[in-house]
């Protein structure tokens, strides 16, 4: 990677004059795209170290019930609802995103210190309530600095979202290979907060040294000075202007009931494999990864389906692939179902975890940048995960195939509802980081009249 774009950040400060010099060490100041992509493989690892065993985690070492499990997942989503938005839009009034990324990591990595050594259904409750609190904003955060960041470093401006975003699925891999020689029995599985928090622990690191984080001098050319951005009144106003418009109201419910979906797939599908199939649960990590290795072909190939399908037809497609796995599942409970459906892995993801975001940075004026990533994760990933884990824990807890059709219905409505959500939108770039409406484009592009055409949808 060039040194320009260490330069950049390096001059960008020294202009601004509102941070101190650079600390960090030359060679990370020279690779600032480097850095960002550690910091998603950093902050994805966590997940891939949780994710893929946690109900089996509950059942097996807390022996939690179907139900309980379900409202464990869905009373910690509740997190994904406040915690976002209330960091979100302090990012954007105050220009702090980095410190509060980094401070939302650090309280993350202590919360799941104190999850490895509690125990009883309410603790458990508790505090994976306090952990999801804390991490939640993370993904919104670290995407609203990136996409931030890209209109300003010109490194960063060259790069596709999706290219950056891959760097999370390789880190989701890694502690499922690690957990497979790990997970020797059953009663090894209370070593799983003990790897995620030392995967959290990682992140923190990732997070001090970004292009404009602690290191490199917070509140450089991304955030502004303490009390210099928009107000809370502007705040709003822009989010509502941006969420009134019918499309984007069409679009966004579209998007939680997709992941209402996915979150029941996600929720009850390592005790689909163990109780159900009968595989044991340290091959819950390999078979995940399978389809995450699936996932890094389809995320490579994200500007392809987007410059040959368009966002639309996308979409639909992808929303389309989360029907028929979650059905495939509910009828063909065997082994040979649950690693070939491995195959429409990348597809759910590159649609309910890349593209959605993008679609919705698109629309976004540059005022609410990370606001509106924090609305997404309040309506879209809280919402759903509270509805797709409670009401699928209750509805799994009789017959856990229910579920997964319960599952299959509310993505083939997702599907319908982007169809005809998404019949406009313009396809320029690969993923709107590229081509003529990429962040160039946007950086010279008055953000006032996206306001006005969010507002004409209405």
């Amino acid at each position: 990677m060039p040194a320009t774009g260490g330069d950049t950040t390096s001059s960008s400060h020294t202009t601004a004059g509102t941070a101190p010099a650079d600390r960090r060490p030359g060679w990370i100041r020279s690779r600032p795209l480097a850095v960002t992509n550690a910091s998603y493989a950093a902050l994805y690892a966590v997940d891939g170290a949780l994710l893929p065993f946690f109900s089996v985690y509950l059942a097996f070492v807390h022996g939690l019930s179907t139900a309980q499990i379900g409202f464990v997942l869905a009373a910690s989503s509740i997190a994904a609802v406040l915690a976002p938005p209330i960091l979100t839009v302090a990012a954007d009034r105050y220009g702090r995103a980095e410190l509060l990324l980094l401070l939302a990591l650090v309280g993350s990595a202590a919360a799941l210190l104190v999850f490895a050594f509690v125990g009883g259904y309410w603790w458990i409750l508790v505090v994976y309530t306090v952990f999801s609190m804390a991490r939640e904003p993370t993904r919104p955060l670290l995407d609203g600095i990136f996409f931030a960041s890209q209109r300003v470093l010109p490194v960063l401006a060259r790069v596709s979202y999706h290219k950056v975003r891959i760097w999370g699925t390789f880190g989701y891999m890694v502690p499922g290979v690690l957990l497979y020689f790990v997970l020797t029995d059953e009663h090894s599985l209370w070593l799983l907060p003990l790897v995620a928090g030392g995967l959290a622990v990682a992140a923190i690191v990732t997070a001090y040294v970004l292009p404009t984080g602690l290191a490199a001098g917070l509140g450089g050319p991304v955030a502004p000075t303490h009390g210099s951005g928009p107000s809370l009144r502007d705040l709003v106003r822009a989010a509502g202007s941006l969420l009134r418009g019918r499309a984007t109201a069409l679009f966004v419910l579209s998007m939680f009931l997709l992941q209402a979906s996915v979150t029941a797939y996600s929720a009850f599908y390592p005790l689909q494999v163990t109780e159900v199939v009968g595989l044991s649960p340290r091959w819950l990590g390999l078979v995940t990864n399978l389809g995450v290795l699936v996932e890094l072909a389809y995320m490579a190939a994200f500007g392809w389906f987007v410059r040959r399908l368009g966002w639309r037809w996308l979409m639909v497609l992808g929303s389309g692939a989360a029907a028929i796995r979650v059905g495939l599942l509910a009828a063909f409970p065997t082994i040979g179902v649950v690693v070939g459906t491995q195959l429409l892995h990348g597809m759910v993801i590159i649609v309910s975890m890349v593209a959605g975001r993008v679609i919705l940075d698109r629309r976004a004026p540059d005022q609410i940048r990370h606001t509106a990533q924090g609305l997404y994760a309040m309506i879209v990933l809280g919402g759903g995960r509270i509805v797709g884990s409670a009401l699928g824990g209750l509805v799994a807890d009789d017959d856990l195939s229910l579920a997964f059709w319960s599952a299959a219905v509310a993505a083939a409505v997702a599907m319908l509802g982007l169809a005809r959500a998404l019949r406009e939108e313009p396809n320029s770039g690969p993923d709107g980081a590229d081509g003529p409406d990429g962040p160039d484009a946007r950086r010279s592009e008055p953000r006032p009249a996206a306001v006005r055409s969010s507002e004409r949808e209405s």
